[in-house]
Parts: structure tokens; sequence; C-alpha cells
């Protein structure tokens, strides 16, 4: 089980294990998907036992896979999945809590308007009030001549990027985002903020996206003050709580989830460093160094350290 960014079958399986091939040797589409399946609900089982013979079950996936060239987790498996996603990312430092990890199950869900709302209803249960609680909602996996929904959007919280000339108002990281979303009829700021919520983008399957409003009960934004300095807040910066990732594959088994926005829980270093401190995001780094006065013609001074900090 593992994410996979998105920029960026077995055939017919013996008891023995062995899967079908090609004419040429090579292993046939089912036979692939078969060998995955195997992997992953091998491991569900020796994680679970309570779930009952692993052979029992890899008889019904290959029953699936023969008629359907595809087969259906059950909600076990895709929680298990999505936790251990999770336990094997270790590049997030808050993949300890993955047992915590809440598991919302919309495979169900197809059209665009019940997946924004899915989405937003993530949104709420994710933020909890400012309690943040970590969350994953699934959707639809890619299947033979039919894939999957889409989220376009990054995350499904973000900050437009307005372009006007050479300059840019709020997060240039989103200009393609906002361009798509305004030629899809998005209006836009009235004028153009910085801290513009983008609307959220969504593919269903074989259509073209569509845009959705969110709803502004479902977005918690944190308006950043500073205990000693009182000028800070004359900056009027602001970001939101909740980091839900929703442009990466959740991939188990051989299936493959498009869309399956996850959240866990910000660092303040990121926010400050990436989002805000960024020279290609926001840049606040010289404007707090400004009015902290300190000296910024040397790096050396680590004038930028004490603003981001």
């Amino acid at each position: 089980m593992r994410w996979l960014a998105r920029r960026s079958s077995v055939p017919e399986m013996d008891t023995a294990g062995a899967c079908a091939r090609d004419d040429d040797g090579a292993p046939s589409a089912h036979g692939q998907l078969l060998t995955e399946a195997e992997r992953f609900i091998t491991l569900f089982h020796a994680e679970n036992p309570q779930a009952g013979p692993v052979g029992v079950r890899m008889r019904q996936v290959l029953a699936e896979v023969t008629t359907y060239g595809t087969y259906r987790h059950t909600p076990e498996e895709l929680a298990f999945a999505a936790r251990v996603a999770w336990r094997n990312s270790s590049r997030c430092i808050g993949r300890l809590y993955w047992r915590s990890l809440r598991v919302r199950d919309r495979r169900q869900v197809n059209t665009a308007d019940q997946i924004a709302a899915e989405c937003f209803g993530h949104l709420r249960e994710a933020t909890n009030g400012g309690r943040i609680r970590p969350v994953i909602t699934v959707f639809a996996p890619d299947a033979p001549g039919r894939p999957g929904p889409r989220i376009v959007n990054s995350q499904l919280i973000g900050y437009a990027g307005h372009q006007a000339g050479g300059s840019v108002t709020g997060d240039p990281a989103h200009l393609e985002i906002t361009r798509l979303a305004r030629e899809l009829g998005w209006p836009g700021g009235d004028p153009p903020d910085r801290f513009d919520l983008l609307p959220l983008v969504v593919q269903a399957s074989g259509l073209p996206p569509a845009w959705f409003e969110l709803p502004r009960d479902a977005v918690l934004e944190v308006p950043l003050r500073h205990p000693d300095l009182s000028w800070f807040r004359e900056l009027q910066l602001r970001w939101y709580a909740v980091p839900v990732i929703s442009d990466m594959y959740l991939e188990a088994g051989g299936i493959r989830y498009p869309a399956a926005p996850f959240n866990g829980w910000y660092m303040c270093t990121e926010i400050g460093s990436r989002d805000l401190g960024d020279v290609d995001r926001y840049n606040q780094l010289p404007e707090v160094a400004a009015r902290m006065g300190l000296a910024v013609s040397d790096p050396r001074t680590l004038w930028k350290d004490r603003a981001v900090t």
C-alpha cells in the first residue's frame, strides 16, 4: 500500500501461485493484478487473523478478476490499505498515528456534485471544531475501461493565484488551477485578494471537470498574530487549519484509487517556511525582517532564520 504522486489483473493463478503469462513470456495484465492482490491479501490476513483463511479470500479475488478484470476490496481491506499506506509514508512524521486514521468509504459516490459534497463533509469531520483529526475519504477506483474520479486541486483547501501582467496576487503555486477554475466559470474575488479560497474542481469519470465553491463552515482559517510584536497583525496573514492532500493516488493490491483525499496535521514550520516564507510563494520574510529591523544585505546574518522563526 502506498501513496503515488499523480505528477508524475493476475492472469489466472493456480493453487501453487503461478500466474498466467502472455505468449512472449511476460505476465499478463490479470497475472500482474493477481500477484499484487495476493501480496496485499496475505499481509491483510497476517495482521488480521480474525479475517479467516487467506486461501478462501484469494479464490474470491480470482473469480472476480476472471469475470470482471478487477476485484473489489472489502471495507475492512480498504481501511487497512489506507492506514498501512500512511504507515509506509517514510517522509511523514505523523505516520506514527496511522492506527487513528478515520477511513470514509465513498466508493459508491459517482457524480461530481456528490463527490464535492463528500469532500466538504471530510473537511468538517477532519476540522472537528479545531481539534484536527486524520481522515481519508476514498472514492471509486480505476477499473477496466472506466477511470475513477479525479480531484484536480492539490489540496481540498488552497488560495488562488491571480496573475495580472508580471505580478501575482495570492499564491503563485496555484496559478494553473486558478486559470482552470476561471475557464470553468468561477468568478474569483472582486477585487482579487491574496487569500481567496479556491473552488474545488472535480472530474467525474468520463466527464469534463466542474467547480464547486467551498462552504464557509467547512473551512477553518487561522489569523496569524504574534504575542510580542504588535505590528505583526498588520500583515493580515492567515492560513487554513487542515491540509487535505487530494492529488495523489492510493494504491493497494493492484487497485488504484485516483481520488482519495487525506489529511494529517500541519506543522508551524511548514506554513512559515514553505507557504508564507518561500520566495516563490507568499515571500513574506523580507517584510517581516524589515519590520524587525534586521540587516538583510548578507545571508550570513541569518536574517531569514530569525524572520521565519
